[in-house]
């Protein structure tokens, strides 16, 4: 059985131009050690709390793409969810793929553009350590297209959407005396 239930978030890397950079700043900021690991795909660096998984810090495969973190969610099946992706409108980017023994994992985009990860655990199951300082916290997702959004995350992965709250407008300055 996975360490994580379907569409649960559970992996998350960064694409990264300068890993030396990124491993200092990271270090740094959070703390992290790192570990380097090697894969028929190239090298990719673990990101390690206190000895545990937290993230990883992969090489950009091109230049001109965008510096990125990437959020991966739980999938028991990857190629079924890929399947389920497309049946509720949004686009299979990468194909599922094995990774030596760690894991299968595809990106995809929901009808609204946002980018996300599917990760079928092998030997690497995810996050070990997650909802501490230095580590993985909260994911959201921020669109113009709400109704279709949560249709097809509700599709895919089962969510139930709750409403949030509106954000009140800040106070008007009082006014000015009439004469």
């Amino acid at each position: 059985m996975a360490a994580f239930a379907e569409g649960v978030p559970c992996w998350a890397d960064v694409l990264l131009s300068d890993l030396a950079a990124g491993r200092r700043f990271y270090g740094e900021l959070f703390g992290w050690t790192f570990q380097e690991i090697a894969t028929d795909y190239g090298t990719f660096t673990r990101a390690l709390l206190g000895g545990k998984d937290v993230a990883g810090l992969v090489p950009k495969p091109d230049g001109r793409m965008p510096t990125v973190w990437n959020i991966y969610f739980a999938a028991q099946d990857a190629a079924a969810t890929a399947v389920r992706i497309r049946e509720a409108g949004g686009r299979v980017i990468t194909p599922p793929v094995w990774i030596d023994e760690f894991c299968v994992m595809a990106t995809a985009a929901d009808p609204g553009g946002a980018v996300f990860g599917i990760w079928q655990a092998g030997s690497h199951t995810g996050f070990a350590r997650r909802g501490t300082p230095g580590s993985y916290g909260w994911t959201e997702v921020h669109t113009r297209q709400p109704r279709a959004v949560d249709a097809f995350y509700r599709a895919v992965f089962g969510y139930e959407m709750t409403p949030s709250a509106p954000t009140s407008a800040p106070p008007s300055a009082p006014s000015e005396p009439s004469a």
